[in-house]
């Protein structure tokens, strides 16, 4: 084939291809529909689809490979989009248009570009280089497997324009900042060393996705291709970006936006949204490799309780495995799992245990010999059982890719729950092995697939997502009436299906909290909402002020576990005395309070795709401040966190986005957008509530289901102006709320002048809590109210209200009953003799500055 040379147009200078690059020519139209058109471009067929109003995807297929987009990341496979208008509107161009964005395409060379009807054009094809391919395989691991390219594919590329003032989001589980602008990101699961920073480029997880804001405006590319994928965002070359596959097809899908909102519902549709937790899952977990015996379990089970520290989960490592094999317990350190977990069950603790994916190869070990006689392994390339070393020495690995395998897998986890597991953490899933170190299978590793064999380095980044699909689907078939909980280290796009993810073994270090913000804000703008870092850090030895910090930001946190390696320091929250436990016992009290907060904001996200942990600028995507500060995170609607990650700090600044914010713990008032200096004591983080959004807690609990949550409390902090929040409850765990048991409330707090009006919707849904008060409880009132008024929806009085007023608190509490439906409280705060005249009291205060309360 020929080598390509130099090319120029009239708009650019003259661009050198890279090194074995093709970029695709001239192409015709070979195919039309309704939504989708077909191209022919030498070697290379293009299809270009509308699969919704603003969505599109774009297939590069070379040499006659069928045009196949089934996925292990994609679930919306049979869109039913609005009218697609296909037109011709010069020679050589084709556009196809639906009621909210176009698809352009040149023909001659064949590009593609994308708009919106306010004119904006995104996802741009660099018109030197485009889409195209390199004539054989770019990385050298594949060069062996050069021989079957028609099988794997050559690596495919698009290149786009970057215009200078975009930014890049998401990409899944990665180290570095927040914004990815300028970097180069490499997509393939692995196991890193300890330590790793940011320096080592891919962890875990592969989310070949990113969300990108210009303006203001957002869209999204997310590159489906289970194999390494490499983006780089604008870091070769500042005005332009590429994505490329090594092995398969270039099957990318372009989000139009315009909203990071409507970028993250529209892919968390296509790849599937995050199912509905038990509400217990999402209390607070203690970890450690290993809780090693009954003993010790029992007695960590006994000091959170005689603590009074809440915890409502137990994790059990591999040291109570019978000699690390999954499915099995150490008979002499445990020889009584059920009457273990009974016993931990009345006291209010949920058991979670480990499985990794690695099988000991062991002719008297019932599930390796179950396995081998139904032919459910890995092979090599002369198709025996392909072994390596991990925990339990050689090992074999199920081949997820086989659907019959997958069953069986969710099978062996019958014993588990037979003993009284309540949730299965997987782990060593990348899939990691021992020899090489930190290593994985071989690329020439078979995966037979049923029928349909593949090598796998093209489903590598795929195998953590299929491991724990087969483990969620064995649990719901198992265990129908119970919602799955499932904790997976690795993953590719679609993994928030199945199961959460931690980040893997994080380090006991200042850096590692500091670095966790960003992580996680990243895996929220990919699609996974339901993550978490270990809280205190598994590598190194923990401090008691470092794991104080560490809860401080852990609690707000979609998922909050201490979890730390056996060779290390303990760091359960009592271990390092005071003033440290009394910290942690406070920070992990008022998780538990916020549980209603927290599991309304998981609802949304099943609803919609919308993050649990959200940067700035989800709130306030055209504001540049709000890009760029990834040192602290909105957790839903209502509150701002920003923690303090380094040692012996009192101080920190933060950035409040436009709107009025308070304090959490002082009362203040400010309104944003501001820089402020915000007084961080230990024990009390820089935290704060947005105006009229409530902000429903639970009464001081140890765990879920300790007692009958009673009174509700809906807190408020008034500004002038109006917001809307909402609260759902359901019960908390199974299926009921799919037939309408579920309670949906919306609460309009408006405030004008010297009235605060707040309103409380009638339920949504058949779902009737058990509780008999709400408290409305509003802070920072500088004025006691001189009347207080309570009526229904349909505006009858609602009788006497019970309420009182803490002056030197400004704190007004209003007892509500639950059992009527829509409820409208009206609250007139009392005259005033200072100047200003009625609503002064909504000015912002004289008072010092956060920094010097």
């Amino acid at each position: 084939m020929e080598r390509a040379q130099p090319v120029a147009t009239n708009a650019h200078p003259a661009v050198t291809l890279p090194d074995g690059y093709q970029a695709l020519g001239q192409a015709q139209v070979c195919e039309r529909d309704a939504t989708r058109i077909c191209l022919r471009s030498g070697p290379a067929s293009v299809e270009v689809t509308a699969l919704a109003p603003d969505l599109f995807r774009v297939g590069l297929f070379l040499d006659g490979r069928p045009r196949r987009y089934e996925s292990p990341a994609v679930v919306a496979q049979a869109w039913q989009p609005e009218s697609v208008t296909l037109t011709e509107p010069a020679v050589g161009q084709l556009s196809m248009a639906t009621t909210f964005a176009t698809a352009h395409l040149s023909l001659d060379p064949l590009r593609l570009s994308f708009s919106d009807p306010s004119g904006r054009v995104f996802a741009a094809d660099d018109p030197e280089l485009g889409m195209g391919w390199f004539e054989q395989p770019a990385e050298e691991a594949l060069l062996p497997l050069a021989n079957v390219a028609g099988t794997l594919g050559l690596p495919l590329r698009v290149y786009k324009q970057h215009p200078p003032e975009a930014h890049y989001f998401g990409c899944g589980e990665r180290f570095g900042g927040l914004d990815k602008t300028g970097t180069h990101q490499i997509f393939w699961n692995t196991d890193p060393q300890p330590g790793h920073s940011v320096f080592h480029n891919n962890l875990y997880v592969s989310i070949p996705f990113t969300l990108v804001l210009a303006d203001g405006l957002a869209w999204g590319l997310f590159v489906d291709n289970a194999g390494r994928v490499v983006f780089d965002l604008a870091h070769e070359h500042p005005a332009r970006s590429w994505f490329g596959t090594s092995t398969g097809d270039l099957i990318y899908y372009v989000f139009c936006g315009p909203t990071p909102q409507a970028v993250l519902e529209r892919y968390t549709e296509l790849t599937g949204r995050t199912p509905l937790p038990p509400l217990w899952s999402l209390g607070n977990g203690q970890s450690r490799f290993s809780y090693a015996s009954a003993e010790e379990l029992r007695e960590v089970a006994t000091t959170f309780r005689a603590r009074d520290i809440p915890c409502d989960m137990l994790y059990l490592d591999i040291d109570a495995l019978d000699g690390y094999r999954v499915f099995t317990w150490d008979q002499e350190r445990f020889p009584d799992p059920a009457g273990l977990f009974s016993e931990l069950r009345a006291q209010g603790f949920h058991v979670v245990s480990i499985v990794d994916a690695g099988i000991k190869v062991d002719e008297h070990y019932a599930v390796y010999v179950d396995g081998k006689r139904r032919d459910l392994y890995c092979k090599t390339p002369d198709y025996q059982d392909y072994q390596n070393a991990v925990w339990p020495g050689l090992c074999v690995f199920p081949d997820v890719t086989n659907p019959a395998a997958r069953a069986w897998w969710g099978e062996q986890h019958r014993s588990l729950l037979d003993a009284g597991v309540a949730g299965i953490w997987t782990d060593m899933n990348e899939p990691a092995v021992f020899i090489p170190v930190h290593g994985t299978l071989p690329p020439e590793t078979i995966h037979p697939g049923g029928g349909t064999p593949r090598l796998h380095v093209e489903i590598h980044n795929a195998y953590g997502s299929l491991l724990v699909q087969a483990t969620r689907e064995g649990l719901e078939r198992l265990r129908p009436d119970k919602r799955p909980f499932v904790i997976s280290r690795a993953g590719y796009a679609g993994i928030q299906r199945h199961a959460l993810l931690w980040t893997g073994d994080n380090a006991s270090t200042w850096e590692d909290l500091a670095q966790s913000v960003p992580q996680l804000l990243n895996l929220g703008l990919s699609g996974v909402s339901w993550c978490g870092s270990d809280i205190g850090g598994f590598y190194g030895d923990c401090s008691g002020e470092l794991l104080a910090r560490w809860t401080e930001f852990g609690i707000f946190q979609a998922f909050c576990r201490n979890h730390s390696e056996k060779q290390t320091r303990r760091q359960e929250p009592w271990v390092f005395g005071e003033p440290y436990e009394s910290v942690c016992r406070a920070m992990l009290k008022l998780r538990q309070r916020l549980l209603p907060y927290l599991y309304t904001l998981f609802e949304e996200c099943h609803r919609t795709g919308a993050p649990v942990l959200r940067p700035l600028f989800w709130m306030a995507p055209a504001d540049p401040a709000a890009w760029a500060y990834d040192d602290e995170a909105l957790c839903g609607p209502a509150l701002l966190v920003a923690p303090v990650s380094r040692p012996g700090v009192s101080h920190r600044h933060v950035y409040l986005p436009a709107g009025t914010w308070f304090h959490f713990w002082s009362g203040q008032r400010l309104s944003g957008p501001a820089h402020v200096v915000a007084y961080a004591p230990l024990g009390q983080p820089a935290l704060y509530v947005r105006a009229n959004t409530a902000v429903p807690l639970w009464p001081e609990m140890n765990y879920v289901g300790e007692r009958a949550p009673d009174p509700l409390t809906l807190l408020l902090y008034p500004a002038e102006g109006s917001g809307e929040s909402s609260l759902y409850e359901d019960a908390g765990d199974g299926y009921g709320y799919l037939q309408g048991e579920y309670a949906r409330r919306r609460i309009i707090c408006e405030v004008e002048g010297d009235e605060i009006r707040v309103f409380l919707s009638a339920r949504e849904g058949s779902f009737v809590p058990q509780r008999q008060r709400i408290v409305l409880e509003l802070r920072a009132l500088e004025r006691a109210p001189r009347s207080v008024e309570q009526r229904t929806g349909d505006g009858d009085s609602a009788g006497p209200v019970e309420w009182s007023y803490e002056q030197e608190q400004g704190r007004l509490l209003v007892t509500l009953r639950e059992q009527v439906e829509a409820q409208e409280l009206s609250i007139r705060l009392a005259a005033t003799a200072t100047e200003g005249g009625p609503g002064s009291w909504l000015e912002e205060t004289d008072e010092e500055p956060a920094d010097r309360l």
